[in-house]
Formats: structure tokens, C-alpha cells, sequence
């Protein structure tokens, strides 16, 4: 699992994380740096005990939430999800549609059609094809990310960079932007660790899938935190990382990232698939990667006008769902199972309203704490100076409120076993 998940995230996805901390936020080089770690951690957890439902249970992860959320309620994440993982498709065909316009030339939306025709074709060969593609790229990539990283630190040391932003507000922003590239793939890490013995010891199931995505993003996204101070005139991700080596270097890195690309987003439009058939939508695997790849490339024309920003506004609307969907399924697995009160996913009733109710409550609980700035900022937010910890509120509120009002309807279940009503008319 070491290098499926180092492969699928020492890729631009991460880069972009570090750009923005320096292009947009303007953060001090330390405060950008510091906010990766605490974010990648944070978000690396619950990643990493979600991938260990894999292997108990056998189910991909959406198709398990049925467990927590019942077979009819888990229409909900998995609704969100698929146009999750269909939002993340557009980024990456934006990216590497850009990438293709660059090095050919050719039209912009040209190049969109052709990642993504290859893109799709890649997701058909399934799981074990994506498991050997993720080991290849990941042994590349340590030898380009390797040079990457003199390069940056040197160029880092001579820039004449001046940042503008910082605090507890721009910290809190870096991390939210960290946490929420692990977090952004809890909805699928059981669909990749499902295939692995289900007596494996659940220690060798979440390091390597904590290392694998906590190495790969910490050691990206300071790269690019890095390499944007030196080389963020070019106001652009796709640039500053195609220039990183110099300007003989830029066709092959635009080359590699290209195929690095395709390795991060391929097991993503694998998992769409895998979310449409959770919404019991009467498709083939296969169709259902046409319909959310044709889906992609349509968001992608459309949004790569201005793609930094709708890069960065999906990495909140990722986060803000996956949150309360993480802490529900997390309690659920590894506190009422045990107790024999989750159901297995074939068997669990059409819906939990536990955990309906403790979801919708936690986002709503969760809005005055979120900012959106220009579009939005709760009134909290607001009051501490900007603080987003939306996604903090929503995972604690979910957790307690869902073991809650479980543990709650466990004991009126026990009540109505241990004293069963007698009719007043037996004689």
C-alpha cells in the first residue's frame, strides 16, 4: 500500500498545495511549511484507520457506509462522493490538458479531450492494473522529486520573495488546504486495501497507507512551497513546476507530468465508477467510468479559465463533506461493531437515522465556523479574525452526536428485549 498512495500523491495535486500557500496566501516560508505537516497528519489519520474497513470487511468504502448509514441512507455520501470524484477528474484534466497545450501546442480544450480519452481508457484496466501503474510511477518519481528538492531548497535560499500574509488565520488556511488532500481520498481507501487478507494485522494496513500518503504529500507540497518562492512570477503551478529544472527541462517535465497525472487521478475515476454503482444506478463498472469521465471533461472546459481558484474551492468542498461522513463511519467500525450493533452492509436496514441526524446537524453546526471569503464567512470565523475550523467542529460534532444518539437507541432496543410488553387480557 506504501507505494500505491506514495504514487497517487507525489503528484501536482500536492504541488499545488505549497503554491497556493505562497502565490495566494502569502504565508512566511516556516508558517507554510509547518501548516503541511499538522494538515498532512491530521488528515493522514483517519485516511489511515478507514483503509483497515477494507480488509475486515471486503466492501469498497462508500458501499460499507451502508453499514453506518443504512442501504437508502447511504445514498447521501455516496451521491456526494461521485460528484466528488468527478470534480477531482476535472481538476486533473485541467491540469493536464494544460500541461498537453503546453508541449504539442495545441488548444487548450484539445488537449483536455485527449487526457481525458487516455485518462478513461486507463481507469478500465481496474484494480490490479492501477496497483502495478501507482509502483512504477512511484519509483520515477522519487528520482525526480529527489533532484526537485536541491533545486528548490537552493533556489528557495537566493529568492527575493516577501510574503504579505501569515497568523493563526493563514496558518489555519495552509493546514485546511494540507489536511484536505488526505482526507479527500478517505471516501475510496478501502477500495484499494478491500483485496488484502482479512486476517492481516490492522498495524500493516494503516503505516504503510499513513506513510505512503503523509511522505508523498508533506515532501511534494514543500517542494512547491519552495520552488513558488523562487519561481512564482509565472503565476501559474503548471509553469513554476515545468521550469523547476531550468528551461531545457520543461517538454519532459511536462511529459512526466502528464503520465504522473494519470497514475494520481486513475484509481479516483476508478472509485467514481464504484460510487454511481453504490447509488444502485443499473450500470456497468465501465459505463459509469464514460459517464463521470465525460462529465469531468465538460467541468474541465469550463472551469480551467480560472483554475487555481477552482482548485482551491474544491479542496474545501471536499473537506467540509468528508469530515462528518469520516467520524460517523470511524465510530461506527471501530466502536459498534464490536459491540455487534453495526449491521454488515447486505443486511443493515434502508436507513440509520442516527446517522442522518447527527450528519445534516454537524454541518449545520459547523457553518458559523466556515469562511469562504469573499463568498462567505461565519459569524464565529469572523470573530476569530478569519479562523476556518469548520472541519474540526463537524468531525467532533458528528462523532459525539452519532455515538450518542446510537449508544441511545441501543439501550431502548435492550429495554424493549429485557421487558417485553405482557397483555393486560392473559389470563
Amino acid at each position: 500500500m506504501f507505494p500505491f498512495w506514495f504514487g497517487a500523491n507525489a503528484t501536482l495535486y500536492s504541488f499545488l498545495v505549497g503554491f497556493l500557500g505562497i502565490a495566494v496566501l502569502r504565508l512566511p516560508m516556516d508558517l507554510a511549511v509547518e501548516g503541511v505537516v499538522l494538515g498532512t497528519v491530521l488528515g493522514s489519520i483517519p485516511f489511515a484507520l478507514l483503509s483497515i474497513v477494507g480488509p475486515a470487511t471486503g466492501y469498497p468504502q462508500i458501499a460499507q457506509s451502508r453499514s453506518s448509514f443504512g442501504r437508502r441512507g447511504a445514498y447521501l455520501p455516496a451521491a456526494l462522493n461521485w460528484f466528488s470524484t468527478t470534480g477531482w477528474s476535472a481538476v486533473t484534466f485541467i491540469l493536464g490538458g494544460l500541461a498537453f497545450s503546453l508541449f504539442l501546442p495545441i488548444p487548450f480544450v484539445a488537449g483536455v479531450a485527449i487526457f481525458a480519452a487516455i485518462q478513461i481508457v486507463v481507469a478500465f484496466y481496474g484494480h490490479n492494473f492501477l496497483h502495478r501503474f501507482e509502483q512504477v510511477m512511484a519509483l520515477i518519481l522519487v528520482g525526480v522529486f529527489a533532484v526537485m528538492s536541491v533545486v528548490a531548497v537552493q533556489g528557495a535560499t537566493a529568492a527575493a520573495y516577501a510574503p504579505s500574509g501569515g497568523g493563526i488565520a493563514g496558518f489555519a488556511f495552509m493546514t485546511i488546504l494540507a489536511a484536505s488532500i488526505p482526507l479527500s481520498w478517505a471516501p475510496y481507501a478501502a477500495d484499494f486495501s478491500r483485496y488484502l487478507a482479512r486476517d492481516t494485522a490492522r498495524r500493516r494496513v494503516f503505516a504503510p497507507a499513513f506513510l505512503g500518503m503523509a511522505v508523498a504529500c508533506i515532501w511534494v507540497e514543500v517542494i512547491g512551497v519552495l520552488l513558488t518562492m523562487s519561481l512564482g512570477f509565472w503565476g501559474d503551478p503548471v509553469l513554476v513546476f515545468a521550469h523547476a529544472l531550468g528551461g531545457g527541462l520543461v517538454v519532459p517535465l511536462l511529459l512526466l507530468l502528464v503520465v504522473n497525472l494519470l497514475a494520481a487521478n486513475a484509481p479516483n475515476l476508478y472509485s467514481s465508477g464504484l460510487s454511481l454503482l453504490a447509488l444502485d444506478v443499473p450500470v456497468r463498472r465501465g459505463s459509469s467510468v464514460l459517464v463521470g469521465g465525460a462529465i469531468a471533461t465538460g467541468l474541465a472546459v469550463w472551469g480551467g479559465t480560472d483554475r487555481v481558484s477552482f482548485y482551491e474551492s474544491w479542496l474545501f468542498f471536499v473537506e467540509y463533506w468528508i469530515a462528518p461522513w469520516a467520524a460517523i463511519v470511524l465510530i461506527s467500525f471501530f466502536v459498534f461493531r464490536h459491540r455487534g450493533a453495526e449491521p454488515s452492509p447486505d443486511t443493515a436496514p434502508p436507513w440509520r437515522a442516527s446517522a442522518l441526524a447527527a450528519y445534516v446537524a454537524a454541518v449545520i453546526v459547523a457553518v458559523p465556523f466556515m469562511n469562504r471569503a469573499p463568498r462567505f464567512v461565519g459569524p464565529v470565523s469572523s470573530a476569530l479574525a478569519g479562523v476556518d475550523l469548520s472541519n474540526l467542529v463537524s468531525f467532533a460534532a458528528a462523532s459525539i452526536l452519532f455515538y450518542a444518539l446510537t449508544s441511545w437507541g441501543e439501550r431502548r432496543s435492550r429495554a424493549a428485549v429485557d421487558h417485553p410488553l405482557v397483555s393486560e387480557s392473559e389470563p
